[in-house]
């Protein structure tokens, strides 16, 4: 009887590895069944299976039965957890998630698929604007990042600031790609103020919204303009700052707007969100109403700030789309978001990288250098790692947005992601010092949070996650489509469907995790190489965030769904679990960072010497997805579900580690030389490897270099207790004849150039 359990056990785990549906589940099992009828020893156990058999497995195969007995309720239930959400938080939920955060979140990330459609290939064309005109711009204006008059005409003369417009309207129309490898040049070269003008969140969001729904008219009206510098002034994050009332005027409906705004000085056009009414349904009974998008000359609102009419032109999109603008306005934002924040930060943390690797090997005469000192090996680490990975990033959420995504996710890993490691850029950067010398501004830079109005990175994070968590569940967007199905019949249909599918699903993902639990940090299952080990364990990570964001969803779904009266008490435990969601989008953005640097490994010829930084990337970021995975488990309301659920996302406890010591030392050694970590680096962000945007490293280096010859001399010469004060003993060491001038001259050079990049303070 035992061997006849093994068997059972095989086929079910089987059949559930492989997703097999409600039919392919019930042929195989009562196939098994019939097997154990013939060849079996117990005519008892034979019946009591079969009888089994034909209870569960007979409903669950006829729809008409399944629908009614199983699928209604919860179906019901599902509907009253939906009514318990507020407009906003279902508006936000208007399309699925079609990216490859949706196929990490939903468990089998098809990797042939990953590889072939986020290739990051520039045109010909992209690729000679930006080793052209843009390489042009970033080294004649390195030494004058600041913004004013003579930047902006710079800047219109190369065409810099209609990147992301079409040719057409006198823009430069790059792909998103290219667009976010422009921004990342400048931030490197010149400046985060200088590359922020040019990619403010906000101006690109309208121009995208432009692009997208506005007439032929006015593509041509303003899009000129904008490609040609064209200050555009708008609402923070796009409230709401006024009301539009339609009136009637001599040639048709009119807008009546009265507005609470400011217009600034500078201001050449002004885009404003306001809530259009229609009391008198001059428009019609199915005319759009509500947030709408108008753009209106500056010169226009100073003559009338407070109240004006316009005409319907000044809509964007016209009579003919009202508010359509709006109603995307969150895809035209994740858009802008996807491509400029990371791109910007990108630039930054590179430059940062690349200029500290070479400040660490810059000494004094008779000194030590900086990167030579186990502790900072740490630091140097960290600033080489955050900076290939915010490339990698930026290069797979802006490939997202290439191909037609919808970049909710994408835009929100980016912000997210590119803060937190900007933080980390930053705090290591002055656990080197580096914030004491020249490169100061510099690391202020890359810790500065873009101010475009909007709210707070990390203080928006629990919804935007929350949202692209729910938009990547497929199952939970086909049960929200029928939900939202006016007919009751096919409603029903729809939700059984998602249903039942999805059963198959989890106990797919069940399976699968708790077996790439046991074996995938094992190299007898598969290839040895260390990508082969990431992938491998990415695929595991899959399969446990799907499982464990069934069971955490199932939990808030109940809570939701509940009959119970809502109390303070119960409103505060549903408040705190809703934390749930947060934690499952940290893994989730996680497994998207290292897909990201995999991508980014296999494009540059997996050389092995970016292995190492490879390997730290991806450590820490399946140690920081494990940890969301175990801060969500021990929240789960049921003791026992949580159990269950450790069980089978860690079968093996815990497996976080840090990153080897090795590994940090490797990197940090590239970083300081002449390295292929260093060389990608650089060709990212336009800079050469052996220099920086900083010529009096540089130079510092050169001379340190010349001078190496007669500090090695003087110090086999000199007396047992030199004079401490450098010049003093350089000054001695001429006099006394142990170095000649030429030599005492390069020392002193050397000298001055090290100390002008530690300037006093």
């Amino acid at each position: 009887m035992t061997y006849w359990l093994l068997f059972f056990l095989i086929a079910i785990v089987a059949l559930a590895y492989a997703r097999a549906g409600i039919r392919t589940t019930s042929a195989v099992l009562a196939a098994v069944v019939l097997f154990y009828g013939v060849f079996g020893d117990s005519l008892l156990a034979f019946l009591l299976m079969l009888l089994a058999g034909v209870v569960v497995l007979l409903p669950l195969n006829l729809p008409v039965l399944r629908q009614e007995w199983l699928s209604r309720p919860l179906f019901l239930r599902f509907k009253r957890m939906l009514s318990r959400l507020d407009e906003r938080q279902l508006a936000a939920l208007s399309s699925s998630g079609s990216g490859w955060e949706a196929q990490l979140f939903n468990g089998t990330p098809d990797w042939s698929r990953f590889h072939e459609h986020y290739s990051a290939q520039l045109t010909p064309d992209e690729r000679s604007l930006l080793d052209g005109p843009l390489a042009e711009f970033c080294s004649r204006y390195t030494r004058d990042p600041e913004a004013g008059p003579a930047t902006q005409a710079r800047l219109r003369a190369y065409g810099l600031h209609g990147l992301a417009i079409d040719s057409l309207h006198g823009g430069r129309g790059l792909s998103a790609l290219a667009h976010a490898a422009a921004l990342t040049r400048l931030s490197a070269s010149i400046s985060r103020r200088l590359a922020q003008r040019v990619g403010a969140t906000a101006r690109l969001a309208w121009i995208d919204a432009l692009q997208r729904h506005g007439t032929a008219a006015q593509q041509s009206q303003w899009l000129p303009m904008l490609a040609a510098g064209a200050h555009l002034q708008t609402a923070e994050a796009g409230d709401v700052v006024g009301d539009a009332r339609v009136e009637a005027g001599p040639d048709g409906p009119l807008l009546q707007l009265e507005l609470n705004i400011e217009v600034d000085a500078d201001a050449d056009i002004v885009g404003l969100c306001v809530d259009l009414r229609d009391p008198d349904g001059r428009l019609g009974r199915d005319a759009a109403i509500g947030p709408t998008w108008l753009l209106i000359d500056a010169a226009t609102l100073r003559a009338a700030p407070n109240r004006l009419r316009v005409g319907f032109d000044a809509v964007i999109g016209g009579g003919e789309r009202i508010g359509a603008a709006a109603r995307h306005a969150a895809e035209s934002i994740a858009v802008a978001d996807a491509v400029a924040p990371v791109a910007i930060h990108a630039g930054c943390a590179t430059a940062l990288a690349l200029a500290s690797g070479s400040i660490a090997r810059l000494r004094l005469p008779f000194g030590e250098p900086l990167g030579s000192r186990v502790i900072a090996e740490e630091a140097l680490a960290t600033l080489a790692a955050r900076a290939w990975s915010a490339q990698a990033l930026a290069t797979a959420t802006a490939r997202a947005v290439d191909r037609g995504e919808k970049p909710y996710a994408a835009a929100a890993f980016a912000r997210t992601l590119g803060l937190l490691q900007a933080r980390e850029c930053a705090a290591a950067a002055r656990d080197l010092g580096i914030d004491r010398t020249l490169l100061a501004p510099r690391v202020e830079d890359v810790d500065a949070e873009p101010d475009d109005g909007g709210e707070p990175t990390l203080l928006a994070r629990p919804d935007v996650y929350s949202a692209c968590v729910l938009r990547s569940h497929a199952a939970f967007m086909a049960a929200l489509a029928a939900a939202q199905d006016p007919n009751p019949a096919t409603a029903l249909t729809r939700f059984d469907d998602a249903l039942w599918t999805h059963v198959g699903h989890l106990f797919g993902t069940a399976t699968q995790a708790f077996a790439l639990g046991l074996t995938a940090g094992s190299s007898l299952f598969g290839s040895s190489t260390t990508e082969a080990q990431h992938l491998r364990r990415i695929n595991r990570y899959s399969a446990a965030l799907a499982f464990a964001a069934d069971v955490a969803l199932s939990l808030l779904a109940r809570e939701l769904g509940s009959r119970r009266p809502y109390t303070a008490l119960r409103a505060m435990r549903e408040a705190s679990r809703r934390s749930l969601t947060t934690w499952l989008g940290d893994a989730l953005a996680q497994l998207y960072l290292a897909s990201a640097a995999l991508r980014q490994f296999d494009e540059g010829g997996a050389h092995a010497d970016e292995r190492a930084v490879l390997e730290l990337i991806c450590t820490e970021a399946f140690a920081a997805c494990e940890e969301a995975l175990d801060r969500l488990i021990r929240h789960l309301s049921s003791p026992l579900l949580a159990t269950l659920t450790r069980l089978i996302v860690m079968p093996l406890g815990a497996s976080r580690r840090a990153p080897r010591e090795v590994t940090q030392r490797n990197v940090a050694a590239q970083l300081q030389g002449d390295s292929r970590l260093r060389e990608r680096l650089s060709e990212g962000v336009g800079l050469p490897a052996d220099a920086s945007a900083w010529p009096l490293i540089d130079e510092a280096l050169r001379l340190q270099a010349d001078a190496a010859g007669a500090e090695e001399q003087l110090a086999r010469q000199a007396a047992s207790r030199p004079p401490r004060h450098l010049p003093t003993r350089i000054r001695d060491a001429q006099r006394d004849g142990l170095i000649d001038e030429q030599q005492a001259r390069q020392l002193q050079d050397w000298l001055l150039a090290a100390r002008r990049i530690h300037p006093p303070r």
